[in-house]
């Protein structure tokens, strides 16, 4: 599967190659064999050598730097100073939990489905306050799933501590954070899965905890939560053959709409709030791939209502220039759309559309959406896919936005009518 996101995969060796931790160097000299070995396994062996070079000299300058610290400060201090740091981090935290209201908070959202089946998966925490400690329950979450979508325990704690450090934004950035936390992730969950089942898709299910994350605090801790993000990476792969005979795969993640929160409207057309998933932009997509973006704007009326509106998602339209490609999509937030906070509206779902030229008539162009998971899509020269991204969820009752910003955004395209129910 180009791209190494497989939405149909069962195990992990479905996924891509898998590489135990091995020295890449050893004594200041590269191992030849295992870069030979990636690069017999990548369809574009001269980008994976960049890739690699570029990942070498960071951890080469990265090691520079530390020796600079350490030169100058002792390992001692520095030592002393990180764990000073955690138990402030751990004192801030306990303190910040100790101002909300002891209650337990029942909370479910969804995915979509897990690539092989299409039946939804729950995704459901029971949060419990009490004095400066909280709990954090997932034991109402579905099983483990046959398709990509499974995260292990650990990668559930780092999307929580991720939601964490949005909520209570003051506290420093460190292990400390999770010491007054307790986490309850039984073993069977789809939110702690061992090798092989597949976590190719690990992203969706990252998105989605931290929206329930936002959705548990927002009665406790309304000053500090937004409505839910965009909820997925949108990773859209099409591929193939130039002229030439060289191989092309374009591999990009896209952008939508961030949630209302308590000082304003949810951003428009951003990147999801984890750092794999960075819009790429689409010059540099159009100079490397025989594509073409027909459109790439801000998608009307897609923002949740409320008080503060959520962002609003993105429409893509990509025209093939080559005689033929293969594309796939995995993507979520195709069947449940993206919750707003404290009464506001839900964003609009994300749709895909493929398949149809520039004089097609308006009911093909407009075919009704496809699950937001989907392989095997074949393309000829001049046809094209939409992809039109969710929106984030809104802020409060959207009776209270005031008409003035309702103007506005009718003056910016934002949206189509001022009327808020």
């Amino acid at each position: 599967m180009p791209g190494n996101y497989n939405p149909e995969a069962t195990e992990s060796f479905q996924e891509g190659i898998l590489i135990p931790p091995v020295k890449l160097f050893k004594r200041g000299q590269i191992n030849q064999d295992i870069v030979d070995i990636l690069s017999a396994n990548s369809r574009l062996p001269n980008s994976l050598y960049g890739d690699l070079n570029g990942q070498i000299n960071a951890l080469d300058l990265g090691e520079e730097r530390l020796h600079s610290l350490l030169d100058e400060y002792t390992e001692e201090n520095i030592s002393n100073a990180l764990k000073e740091l955690c138990e402030r981090a751990e004192k801030m935290m306990r303190q910040n939990i100790k101002a909300l209201p002891n209650e337990t908070i029942s909370i479910e959202d969804y995915l979509d489905n897990d690539g092989v089946t299409d039946d939804p998966l729950t995704l459901a925490v029971d949060l419990t306050i009490k004095n400066d400690k909280m709990v954090i329950d997932f034991s109402r979450s579905s099983k483990a799933c046959a398709g990509p979508v499974n995260i292990s325990k650990s990668t559930t704690i780092a999307a929580t501590y991720v939601a964490l450090k949005h909520i209570f934004t003051d506290v420093p950035a460190n292990a400390g954070v999770l010491k007054p936390v307790e986490f309850i992730i039984p073993e069977d969950s789809f939110l702690s899965v061992r090798a092989p089942k597949p976590v190719g898709g690990y992203t969706e299910t990252i998105l989605r905890l931290i929206d329930v994350i936002f959705q548990a605090f927002q009665n406790s801790a309304s000053d500090k939560v937004n409505g839910c993000a965009y909820g997925t990476i949108n990773a859209l792969s099409l591929s193939g053959y130039r002229k030439n005979g060289s191989r092309w795969v374009m591999f990009s993640f896209f952008g939508g709409g961030h949630g209302g929160h308590p000082d304003g409207d949810g951003l428009n057309h951003g990147n999801a709030p984890i750092s794999t998933a960075t819009i790429p932009p689409l010059e540099i997509l159009e100079a490397a791939y025989p594509v073409q973006f027909t459109k790439w704007g801000l998608r009307p009326d897609s923002g949740g209502k409320g008080k503060h509106r959520g962002g609003l998602g993105a429409i893509y339209e990509i025209e093939l220039l080559e005689e033929q490609a293969n594309a796939f999509l995995f993507g979520e937030r195709g069947k449940f759309a993206p919750k707003g906070v404290l009464e506001g509206e839900a964003g609009a779902l994300n749709q895909f559309f493929y398949g149809y030229k520039a004089d097609d008539p308006p009911e093909k162009q407009s075919s009704p959406p496809l699950k937001s998971k989907i392989t095997g899509i074949s393309l000829k020269r001049g046809q094209r896919v939409r992809l039109e991204t969710p929106g984030g969820g809104g802020f409060g009752r959207a009776s209270e936005r005031p008409l003035e910003k309702l103007n506005y955004d009718l003056e910016q395209g934002y949206i189509t009518e001022t009327k808020n129910d």
